[in-house]
């Protein structure tokens, strides 16, 4: 199978089932009343999910490419930019979303090397 076809193709399904699932729970579980307004939208979807997806992809796509460090970077991003004084979401969501993005980054990067 053509290798940038597989990488879309795990990228993809993936993200389609954990944004409906997971995120989705992680959201509705974290986020209060004033969160629940409605997002910018970009490319047809909200921000906050826009955002997730760009994560996920900047990051498998830095491991497929065995640029590992990557992850540093994207810990370095993800410091600085919470670094704020507007704590609109909690430590908690923070953490576990990062957390997750992480993981499922390498996930996709290990079913990648598996099917190639």
């Amino acid at each position: 199978m053509n290798k940038y076809l597989l990488f879309i193709s795990i990228f993809i399904i993936a993200e389609i089932i954990i944004n409906y699932s997971w995120f989705r729970y992680l959201k509705e579980k974290f986020n209060t009343a004033e969160d629940k307004k409605e997002d910018i939208i970009i490319f047809y979807f909200p921000l906050s999910v826009f955002k997730g997806l760009m994560e996920r992809f900047i990051l498998f796509t830095g491991l497929v490419l065995n640029f590992a460090t990557i992850l540093i970077v994207f810990g370095a991003i993800k410091l600085g930019t919470r670094i704020t004084n507007n704590d609109k979401i909690t430590n908690d969501y923070f953490l576990i979303g990062n957390f997750s993005s992480i993981l499922l980054a390498i996930v996709y990067y290990y079913i990648f090397k598996l099917a190639k």
